[in-house]
């Protein structure tokens, strides 16, 4: 076999590893699935694994970032075609957020075993890169609005998306889930309405 067939049968047995490692640890958490498993799940051995993979943390990882991917998908894909003023994009997209941490996998990979597993800072590392872009793309109607200069829309994207993070846990960790949710998008609107009120009322 030569390499670029090689490289293509690595890239879909790594693909099938990371599809079914998502899965299992959507549906056990990470401590209760082991490699063999997620190796016997794909119809691969454990070496395959190793081949594609440091070990357990780095598979996990690897899981993460792909259900990261379809977060932000999940919000781009919703977010097309609305025909909502353009100050009220950001509003919508932190709803759209919500939505999107809400799937079992996200809830179990990326909020409540994605801090453990993989440490604070390289878990903020993980999730900011998306979570920020997002929230800066609808920050830039506020830009070209005059409502905030170009030079505060990075720590304005930073802190808001943090605010949503920190929401979105309290939804993933709370003994009713259904009740946080609703207190979490409740409290975010406040937030959001908040700062567009400030906005307008400084300009």
């Amino acid at each position: 076999m030569n390499s670029a067939a090689l490289d293509t049968a690595h890239g879909s047995n790594r693909d099938r590893l990371i599809a079914q490692a998502r899965r299992l640890f959507a549906q056990y958490g990470y401590a209760d699935v082991s490699v063999d498993e997620v190796a016997a799940a794909a119809g691969l051995t454990k070496g395959a694994v190793y081949y594609q993979f440091k070990d357990k943390a780095d598979l996990f990882k690897a899981a993460c970032l792909a259900v990261m991917d379809d977060v932000a998908r999940h919000v781009d894909r919703n977010g097309r075609g609305l025909n909502l003023p353009k100050l009220a994009l950001l509003a919508n997209g932190a709803g759209r957020l919500f939505d999107a941490y809400e799937s079992e996998e996200a809830h179990r990979l990326l909020l409540i075993d994605g801090p453990a597993v993989m440490g604070f800072a390289e878990w903020t590392a993980m999730m900011e890169p998306v979570g920020v872009c997002l929230v800066e793309n609808a920050m830039r109607h506020y830009v070209d609005a005059g409502l905030v200069k170009p030079h505060q829309s990075k720590i304005l994207s930073q802190l808001l998306f943090g605010a949503f993070i920190q929401g979105a846990l309290r939804m993933a960790t709370a003994p009713d889930r259904a009740a946080a949710a609703r207190e979490v998008r409740e409290g975010a609107d406040i937030i959001l309405q908040a700062f567009l009120k400030g906005l307008t009322a400084n300009s």
